[in-house]
Protein backbone atom coordinates (compact mmCIF):
# COMPACT_ATOMS: atom_id res chain seq x y z
CA UNK A 1 0.00 0.00 0.00
CA UNK A 2 1.43 3.38 -1.03
CA UNK A 3 1.97 6.32 1.32
CA UNK A 4 -0.87 8.24 -0.33
CA UNK A 5 -3.30 5.32 0.20
CA UNK A 6 -2.28 5.09 3.86
CA UNK A 7 -2.96 8.80 4.37
CA UNK A 8 -6.39 8.51 2.72
CA UNK A 9 -7.24 5.46 4.86
CA UNK A 10 -6.12 7.25 8.03
CA UNK A 11 -8.12 10.36 7.12
CA UNK A 12 -11.29 8.29 6.54
CA UNK A 13 -10.82 6.54 9.90
CA UNK A 14 -10.43 9.89 11.70
CA UNK A 15 -13.55 11.26 10.02
CA UNK A 16 -15.60 8.18 10.99
CA UNK A 17 -14.47 8.50 14.62
CA UNK A 18 -15.33 12.21 14.61
CA UNK A 19 -18.81 11.57 13.16
CA UNK A 20 -19.63 9.24 16.06
CA UNK A 21 -19.65 12.26 18.39
CA UNK A 22 -21.61 14.55 16.07
CA UNK A 23 -25.24 14.96 15.08
CA UNK A 24 -26.60 15.51 11.58
CA UNK A 25 -28.52 18.74 10.92
CA UNK A 26 -29.95 19.66 7.50
CA UNK A 27 -30.71 23.25 6.50
CA UNK A 28 -33.14 24.34 3.79
CA UNK A 29 -31.87 27.31 1.77
CA UNK A 30 -33.73 29.09 -1.03
CA UNK A 31 -32.02 30.22 -4.22
CA UNK A 32 -33.06 33.62 -5.49
CA UNK A 33 -33.53 33.54 -9.27
CA UNK A 34 -34.09 37.04 -10.64
CA UNK A 35 -33.55 36.53 -14.36
CA UNK A 36 -35.13 34.23 -16.93
CA UNK A 37 -31.65 33.21 -18.08
CA UNK A 38 -30.67 31.83 -14.67
CA UNK A 39 -34.03 30.12 -14.25
CA UNK A 40 -33.60 28.41 -17.63
CA UNK A 41 -30.05 27.43 -16.63
CA UNK A 42 -31.24 25.71 -13.45
CA UNK A 43 -34.09 23.98 -15.25
CA UNK A 44 -31.59 22.67 -17.81
CA UNK A 45 -29.62 20.95 -15.03
CA UNK A 46 -32.65 18.89 -14.00
CA UNK A 47 -33.41 18.04 -17.64
CA UNK A 48 -29.86 16.80 -18.23
CA UNK A 49 -29.93 14.83 -14.96
CA UNK A 50 -33.14 13.15 -16.18
CA UNK A 51 -31.50 12.29 -19.50
CA UNK A 52 -28.57 10.67 -17.70
CA UNK A 53 -30.75 8.72 -15.24
CA UNK A 54 -32.99 7.33 -18.00
CA UNK A 55 -30.00 6.46 -20.18
CA UNK A 56 -28.33 4.54 -17.33
CA UNK A 57 -31.62 2.78 -16.61
CA UNK A 58 -31.40 1.07 -20.02
CA UNK A 59 -27.61 0.65 -19.83
CA UNK A 60 -26.93 -0.33 -16.21
CA UNK A 61 -23.46 -1.61 -17.14
CA UNK A 62 -22.41 2.03 -17.59
CA UNK A 63 -23.32 3.12 -14.02
CA UNK A 64 -19.79 2.47 -12.74
CA UNK A 65 -18.38 4.89 -15.31
CA UNK A 66 -21.21 7.41 -15.31
CA UNK A 67 -18.79 10.20 -14.40
CA UNK A 68 -17.07 9.80 -17.79
CA UNK A 69 -20.18 10.14 -19.93
CA UNK A 70 -20.20 13.33 -21.98
CA UNK A 71 -23.37 12.63 -23.98
CA UNK A 72 -26.34 10.25 -23.95
CA UNK A 73 -29.01 9.11 -26.40
CA UNK A 74 -32.47 10.51 -25.70
CA UNK A 75 -35.72 9.27 -27.22
CA UNK A 76 -37.51 12.05 -29.08
CA UNK A 77 -40.87 10.86 -30.44
CA UNK A 78 -40.04 7.84 -32.61
CA UNK A 79 -36.29 8.32 -32.91
CA UNK A 80 -33.21 8.85 -30.72
CA UNK A 81 -31.04 11.96 -30.54
CA UNK A 82 -27.71 12.48 -28.83
CA UNK A 83 -27.69 15.16 -26.12
CA UNK A 84 -24.65 16.69 -24.42
CA UNK A 85 -24.33 16.74 -20.59
CA UNK A 86 -22.60 20.11 -20.42
CA UNK A 87 -24.00 21.22 -17.04
CA UNK A 88 -23.32 18.07 -15.01
CA UNK A 89 -19.98 17.70 -13.24
CA UNK A 90 -18.31 14.29 -12.93
CA UNK A 91 -19.29 13.88 -9.26
CA UNK A 92 -22.93 14.74 -9.99
CA UNK A 93 -22.98 12.16 -12.80
CA UNK A 94 -21.50 9.50 -10.53
CA UNK A 95 -24.00 10.22 -7.74
CA UNK A 96 -26.90 9.89 -10.20
CA UNK A 97 -25.48 6.49 -11.16
CA UNK A 98 -25.26 5.48 -7.49
CA UNK A 99 -28.85 6.65 -6.97
CA UNK A 100 -30.02 4.32 -9.74
CA UNK A 101 -28.07 1.42 -8.22
CA UNK A 102 -29.67 2.08 -4.81
CA UNK A 103 -33.14 2.07 -6.42
CA UNK A 104 -32.43 -1.26 -8.13
CA UNK A 105 -31.11 -2.78 -4.89
CA UNK A 106 -34.18 -1.57 -3.00
CA UNK A 107 -36.51 -3.21 -5.50
CA UNK A 108 -34.47 -6.43 -5.36
CA UNK A 109 -34.82 -6.55 -1.54
CA UNK A 110 -38.58 -6.01 -1.80
CA UNK A 111 -38.86 -8.89 -4.29
CA UNK A 112 -36.88 -11.21 -2.02
CA UNK A 113 -39.22 -10.34 0.86
CA UNK A 114 -42.23 -11.35 -1.21
CA UNK A 115 -43.48 -7.88 -2.13
CA UNK A 116 -44.96 -7.55 -5.60
CA UNK A 117 -43.10 -4.81 -7.42
CA UNK A 118 -42.88 -3.83 -11.06
CA UNK A 119 -39.87 -2.46 -12.90
CA UNK A 120 -38.19 0.92 -12.77
CA UNK A 121 -39.62 3.20 -15.42
CA UNK A 122 -37.98 6.20 -17.10
CA UNK A 123 -38.59 9.42 -15.21
CA UNK A 124 -40.72 12.10 -16.80
CA UNK A 125 -39.35 14.63 -14.33
CA UNK A 126 -36.32 14.64 -12.03
CA UNK A 127 -36.48 17.34 -9.38
CA UNK A 128 -33.39 16.65 -7.26
CA UNK A 129 -29.70 16.75 -8.18
CA UNK A 130 -27.03 15.55 -5.70
CA UNK A 131 -24.15 17.89 -4.82
CA UNK A 132 -21.70 15.44 -3.30
CA UNK A 133 -18.64 17.29 -2.05
CA UNK A 134 -18.54 20.67 -0.34
CA UNK A 135 -15.78 22.84 -1.76
CA UNK A 136 -15.81 20.99 -5.10
CA UNK A 137 -19.37 20.43 -6.32
CA UNK A 138 -20.63 23.50 -4.48
CA UNK A 139 -19.37 26.27 -2.19
CA UNK A 140 -21.11 28.66 0.20
CA UNK A 141 -20.03 32.29 0.48
CA UNK A 142 -21.32 33.43 3.89
CA UNK A 143 -20.04 37.01 3.53
CA UNK A 144 -21.97 37.63 0.29
CA UNK A 145 -24.94 35.25 0.87
CA UNK A 146 -24.17 33.33 -2.28
CA UNK A 147 -23.75 29.73 -3.44
CA UNK A 148 -21.45 28.63 -6.24
CA UNK A 149 -22.45 25.42 -8.02
CA UNK A 150 -20.02 23.60 -10.30
CA UNK A 151 -20.58 24.46 -14.00
CA UNK A 152 -23.57 26.71 -13.13
CA UNK A 153 -21.98 29.72 -11.51
CA UNK A 154 -22.99 31.84 -8.53
CA UNK A 155 -26.49 32.49 -7.14
CA UNK A 156 -27.83 34.57 -4.27
CA UNK A 157 -29.21 32.33 -1.52
CA UNK A 158 -31.45 32.98 1.49
CA UNK A 159 -31.00 31.32 4.89
CA UNK A 160 -27.21 31.08 5.18
CA UNK A 161 -27.18 32.86 8.54
CA UNK A 162 -28.93 29.94 10.22
CA UNK A 163 -25.89 27.68 9.60
CA UNK A 164 -23.44 27.87 12.55
CA UNK A 165 -19.72 27.14 12.55
CA UNK A 166 -19.71 23.38 11.77
CA UNK A 167 -18.64 20.72 9.29
CA UNK A 168 -20.51 21.16 6.01
CA UNK A 169 -21.01 17.99 3.97
CA UNK A 170 -23.08 17.10 0.91
CA UNK A 171 -26.18 18.89 -0.39
CA UNK A 172 -29.10 18.36 -2.75
CA UNK A 173 -30.32 20.85 -5.35
CA UNK A 174 -34.14 20.76 -5.45
CA UNK A 175 -36.80 22.12 -7.78
CA UNK A 176 -40.16 22.93 -6.23
CA UNK A 177 -43.30 24.68 -7.56
CA UNK A 178 -42.35 27.80 -5.58
CA UNK A 179 -38.70 27.91 -6.65
CA UNK A 180 -35.29 26.30 -6.29
CA UNK A 181 -33.79 25.13 -2.99
CA UNK A 182 -30.60 23.62 -1.62
CA UNK A 183 -30.73 21.20 1.33
CA UNK A 184 -27.32 21.34 3.04
CA UNK A 185 -26.24 18.52 5.37
CA UNK A 186 -24.01 19.51 8.30
CA UNK A 187 -22.33 17.72 11.19
CA UNK A 188 -22.42 19.47 14.56
CA UNK A 189 -21.20 18.69 18.05
CA UNK A 190 -23.80 16.87 20.13
CA UNK A 191 -25.44 19.09 22.72
CA UNK A 192 -25.92 18.03 26.32
CA UNK A 193 -29.49 16.82 26.83
CA UNK A 194 -31.08 17.08 30.26
CA UNK A 195 -34.30 15.44 31.40
CA UNK A 196 -37.08 16.92 33.54
CA UNK A 197 -38.77 14.42 35.84
CA UNK A 198 -41.58 16.66 37.11
CA UNK A 199 -44.02 19.21 35.63
CA UNK A 200 -42.58 22.65 34.94
CA UNK A 201 -44.51 25.92 34.74
CA UNK A 202 -43.73 28.34 31.90
CA UNK A 203 -44.08 32.12 32.09
CA UNK A 204 -43.54 34.30 29.05
CA UNK A 205 -41.84 37.56 30.02
CA UNK A 206 -40.29 40.56 28.35
CA UNK A 207 -36.77 40.68 29.78
CA UNK A 208 -36.00 36.95 29.89
CA UNK A 209 -38.58 35.86 27.27
CA UNK A 210 -39.28 32.53 29.02
CA UNK A 211 -39.10 31.76 32.76
CA UNK A 212 -39.45 28.20 34.03
CA UNK A 213 -40.63 27.31 37.53
CA UNK A 214 -37.41 25.34 38.11
CA UNK A 215 -35.41 28.58 37.90
CA UNK A 216 -34.25 28.25 34.31
CA UNK A 217 -34.45 31.44 32.23
CA UNK A 218 -34.37 31.44 28.44
CA UNK A 219 -33.61 34.47 26.30
CA UNK A 220 -33.81 34.48 22.50
CA UNK A 221 -33.99 37.10 19.79
CA UNK A 222 -34.43 36.98 16.02
CA UNK A 223 -33.00 40.26 14.66
CA UNK A 224 -34.19 41.80 11.41
CA UNK A 225 -31.68 41.57 8.57
CA UNK A 226 -30.38 44.68 6.80
CA UNK A 227 -32.06 43.53 3.61
CA UNK A 228 -35.46 43.18 5.33
CA UNK A 229 -35.14 46.68 6.82
CA UNK A 230 -34.29 48.08 3.38
CA UNK A 231 -37.27 46.35 1.73
CA UNK A 232 -39.64 47.56 4.44
CA UNK A 233 -38.32 51.10 4.04
CA UNK A 234 -38.90 50.96 0.26
CA UNK A 235 -42.35 49.41 0.76
CA UNK A 236 -43.46 52.17 3.14
CA UNK A 237 -42.99 54.79 0.39
CA UNK A 238 -44.95 52.90 -2.27
CA UNK A 239 -48.59 53.37 -3.22
CA UNK A 240 -50.84 51.16 -1.09
CA UNK A 241 -53.00 48.25 -2.34
CA UNK A 242 -51.46 47.83 -5.79
CA UNK A 243 -50.28 44.61 -7.45
CA UNK A 244 -46.64 45.69 -7.27
CA UNK A 245 -46.96 46.57 -3.58
CA UNK A 246 -48.52 43.20 -2.75
CA UNK A 247 -45.72 41.46 -4.68
CA UNK A 248 -43.11 43.39 -2.69
CA UNK A 249 -44.79 42.35 0.56
CA UNK A 250 -44.41 38.69 -0.34
CA UNK A 251 -40.67 39.21 -0.89
CA UNK A 252 -40.13 40.98 2.45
Amino acid sequence: MTEKSLKIKESIAQTKFKRQHQRVVTYKLKIQVKTKKKKALLNSVFIQAKWLYNSLLFNTDKTDNANKLEAVWVKVRDSFEQRQLKLLGSQIKQEIGYRLIDNLKGMSILKRNGTKVGVLKPKRFLNSVPLKQYGVTYKLDFSRNRIHIQKLGSFRILGLKQIPDCDIASAVLLRRPDGFYVHVTTYQEQKNVFTINKPVGIDFGVKDKINLSNGLKIYFEIPESKRLKLLQNVLSRKKKKTLKTEKRKRHC
